[in-house]
């Protein structure tokens, strides 16, 4: 697994897998401690969206590790913190079933994403979901001016509230 760093989120990267092809298909390793050792897995979630969904900006007080095992997304990870040097800044990737790619979200920043195609998504975290200590935060916040193309909502995700000063 090789990482990346996002230019526009501190903390956050891009990872890029390595698949092992055959006759029968491929293999392809999703997560190794050796490759993060500070990533400590408590959970892992499967997401199934048709396309046009959005699901996001969750903020979480802990860090995920996020792939597409089918179909395609654009992911987004947006610095929550205010305490970073890249507060309000975002950056985001395409993840698919094709190109071996994921993202990590650093603890205290929001994630979401659009699926393009249906799709379903993999991810691992590093804490235990507990409602009381996610917050959302409107997809079409002004102050992030996060770039969506045409989107399918929850109730919940489109009357999230807009980032507080």
């Amino acid at each position: 697994m090789k990482t990346v760093k996002s230019a526009m989120v501190y903390d956050a990267f891009f990872c890029e897998g390595c698949r092992h092809y055959d006759h029968r298909g491929y293999f392809q390793e999703l997560f190794s401690q050796k490759h993060l050792p500070h990533f400590k897995v408590t959970q892992i979630n499967c997401s199934v969206s048709q396309r046009n969904v959005l699901r996001g900006l969750h903020v979480a007080p802990f860090a995920k590790l996020v792939c597409c095992v089918k179909g395609a997304i654009f992911d987004v990870v947006a610095d929550m913190r205010k305490d970073s040097k890249t507060y309000l800044k975002y950056d985001g990737i395409i993840l698919n079933e094709h190109n071996e790619k994921a993202i990590y979200i650093p603890p205290g920043c929001g994630h979401g994403f659009l699926a393009l195609e249906d799709s379903v998504v993999v991810y691992a975290q590093d804490g235990t979901y507990n409602p009381d200590l996610e917050s959302i935060v409107n997809y079409a916040d002004p102050k992030l001016a996060i770039k969506w193309p045409f989107v399918i909502l929850s109730e919940k995700d489109a009357n999230a509230s807009y980032v507080k000063s």
